[in-house]
């Protein structure tokens, strides 16, 4: 192993130890929401939903968080609300088209109300002991049209847990694609009201928000590598690192990547909180910074993005009390040329926040598509690979070994000729059930009292409970899934298509295989043999 790379995996081991002892905590791992190869971007735009006031901006950074008197935002005029806050997305390519949009919304909340206290000796909270826990509930608005119920998953929910009495924070999160598709906004402004938190006073603040994580197509954008995480850390006096992998930066050239970090409770007026990116040229983590980011500050209540606040909301308050998002370019000598992965350091030594969610793009090297045998969907101006892992926790399927499609090499282009030709229409190309087999990712099982034939699998559990969940994201996508129990093992394998026919099942694999929300189709033959 090159020294390098030794000394990178050898920091990282050391700072899982640390993260390992100091989390006594509970947390949830940190795991992969969604993964595009494609010419486009992504972006963010969102809001906190706390503050000093109702409507007007709130911008003095002189308190710290818990000495304000918190009261929800609430701006839409809309007696069917009791808090909303707004944020509008401008993407300026009018030929862009959205491939996936997550709204995710977080606060502390512990009660509905709380109270200060002072004794001779000690400042004491003490709430309502009331707390609604429809926390997954809320209302999203686009440009157009009225509220629209949203009810998420969600990550974590602090309520109950002894570690989280003084603060119970929470995370939700929704994939709202389908709505921004609807609306058709590639500019315009969105609204998310009924976020709930503690109103009034709490131990280290209440802190609340929401933004959007968009992705979009755009043809004349470069083909770039996006990915998100989400889970729930709390972070004091402790670190966790997350690494990105699956790209291959551009072989020549300024390499632009971005970063984006969404955090509860990072308190402007508390330093020694921190985010750094492994540098591989000199082999330790280097601290990111910017004019709006001390290094020894990073989280610090501002919503920004790059060197700029982000002011394209209302309330458009500089100091969100708590609510952290960000959108930060890296700095170009932190990414080399030929780049295969990349880790980030977030964390702190003082402030106490919740990092919750975080993602990396980057430009792509064109030609780690092909070494890598995947396969290109083919767009009128664009060819793009997606790839969507839904954010649902899923036991492991069994991986059926797969046949290896090569490419034929494409010919040199012929010089193009003036003159008119009569092209002969194309005969459609006919494939045997052999081919069509071979070019499937394809399992033989026998199953007893299953119908034979063909089926296209989703995924595979081993709980019913998992299993439950994946079947609800499939109908809350307009399928059908159906299951069944292999008693040799007691998995349950979750398909959406079945048929005895091949050519049927392959036409309908070959259309499903490149929708966004399937992370892999297995092809499995039951009760054929």
């Amino acid at each position: 192993m090159a020294p390098s790379k030794m000394n990178k995996k050898l920091c990282c081991l050391i700072f899982f130890l640390t993260t390992t002892i100091f989390f006594a905590q509970e947390q949830v791992e940190f795991t992969k929401n969604v993964q595009f190869y494609i010419r486009g971007d992504a972006t963010v735009i969102g809001n906190n939903i706390v503050s000093k006031y109702q409507s007007k901006p709130f911008s003095d950074f002189g308190l710290i968080n818990d000495q304000v008197k918190m009261k929800y935002v609430d701006v839409d005029n809309n007696p069917s609300t009791f808090s909303s806050s707004s944020a509008s997305l401008n993407i300026p390519d009018r030929n862009a088209k959205i491939v996936s949009a997550t709204l995710y919304w977080s606060g502390v909340y512990p009660y509905d109300t709380g109270v200060k206290r002072q004794r001779p000796t000690e400042i004491y909270y003490e709430g309502n002991n009331s707390r609604n826990n429809a926390i997954n509930r809320i209302k999203f608005k686009g440009p157009t049209g009225n509220y629209k119920d949203v009810t998420g998953q969600v990550i974590f929910d602090g309520h109950g847990k002894d570690e989280y009495k003084d603060s119970a924070p929470y995370v939700c999160y929704a994939d709202v694609t389908r709505e921004l598709n609807n609306s058709r906004a590639l500019k315009g402004e969105f609204t998310v009201a009924n976020i709930r938190a503690t109103q009034g006073f709490v131990s280290g603040g209440s802190a609340a928000g929401w933004f959007l994580f968009v992705v979009y197509e755009a043809p004349r954008k470069p083909l770039k590598y996006i990915t998100s995480y989400h889970g729930f850390s709390s972070l004091n006096d402790n670190f966790i690192t997350i690494e990105f992998s699956d790209f291959k930066t551009r072989e020549a050239g300024e390499i632009r990547a971005s970063i984006f970090a969404a955090a509860l409770e990072g308190d402007s007026k508390l330093s020694r909180d921190e985010s750094s990116i492994y540098n591989s040229k000199e082999e330790t983590f280097t601290l990111l910074k910017n004019a709006l980011r001390a290094p020894k500050n990073f989280f610090n209540s501002k919503i920004t993005i790059n060197n700029k606040y982000f002011s394209n909301r209302n309330p458009n308050s500089a100091n969100t009390l708590g609510f952290d998002l960000l959108q930060m370019q890296v700095p170009s000598n932190l990414i080399s040329n030929s780049q295969t992965e990349t880790t980030i350091r977030l964390g702190t030594r003082a402030d106490r926040f919740y990092l919750f969610f975080t993602a990396f793009t980057t430009e792509l090297n064109p030609n780690y598509l092909k070494r890598n045998e995947v396969v290109e969907i083919k767009s009128e101006d664009a060819s793009t690979l997606i790839e969507d892992i839904p954010a649902i926790k899923i036991d492991k399927p069994p991986t059926p070994k797969k046949d290896v499609i090569k490419t034929t090499p494409k010919a040199a282009p012929k010089k193009p000729s003036s003159k008119p030709v009569n092209k002969p229409a194309k005969k459609p190309i006919v494939l045997s059930v052999k081919a069509m087999e071979k070019e499937l990712n394809k399992v033989d099982l026998n199953v007893p009292d299953v119908k034979k034939g063909y089926y296209l699998i989703t995924n595979v559990f081993s709980e019913a409970e998992n299993s439950k969940r994946w079947e609800d994201f499939l109908k809350s996508k307009g399928y059908k899934p159906k299951t069944f129990v292999n008693p040799k093992n007691n998995w349950i394998y979750v398909y959406v298509y079945n048929n005895e026919d091949l050519k049927k099942v392959y036409s309908t694999y070959k259309r499903l295989v490149r929708l966004n929300f399937f992370n892999e189709i297995w092809v499995y033959k039951i009760n054929l043999n």
